[in-house]
This record gives C-alpha cells, structure tokens and sequence, in this order.
C-alpha cells in the first residue's frame, strides 16, 4: 500500500491517495490544532463518529482513513469467494392444507 498526500488550502487540509486513488481529505481544525479526517468513500460506520476522532497530525490522520479503506474494500473481497449454490428447488412447490 503505496500513500500520498498532496497539501492543499495553505497547509490546512491533505488530499490522501492509496496506490493513486483519491480516499478522501484531512482537514485540520484552526483552533486546537487537531486533524480530522474526511473519507471520500462509504464507509459503513457512522460518519458523524469518524469526523469526532481527532488526530495530532496530518500523517496520522491519513494512516487511519488508509485503514479504514483497506479494511472497507478487503472486507468486500473476502465475501465475494464465500458463495454456495442453494438448492431453491423445494422451496416453491404447492404446500398442502
């Protein structure tokens, strides 16, 4: 896993790419200092939790929102093999009474 940040809005955000692909941005917050981060991708746990955790720099932001991606995409990846033929042929004969 290759991660960049390209620097934007005088120093105050990062954009962060995984291997080329834009993930999303780090924003840090003028007053305590701290870094947020902004994942430009879905995320399936609340995205009002993720924007409260707050992160000592710039770095640190991006590595997090780098695992979240990576474990985002490997989670799909792994339940993509995990397919089973189901025999549905029972299932829609006449029942009795």
């Amino acid at each position: 896993m290759r991660l960049a940040f390209k620097e934007t809005n005088d120093g105050f955000a990062n954009e962060i790419f995984v291997n080329d692909t834009y993930i999303g941005s780090v924003i840090k917050d003028i007053w305590s200092g701290k870094w947020t981060i902004n994942p430009d991708f879905n995320y399936y746990a609340s995205t009002g939790l993720v924007k409260k955790i707050k992160y000592e720099s710039a770095y640190k932001a991006g590595k997090a929102m780098a695992e979240m991606y990576n474990n985002v995409f490997n989670f799909f990846r792994e339940n993509e093999d995990d397919t089973q033929e189901i025999d549905m042929r029972g299932i829609f004969k006449k029942r009795k009474p």
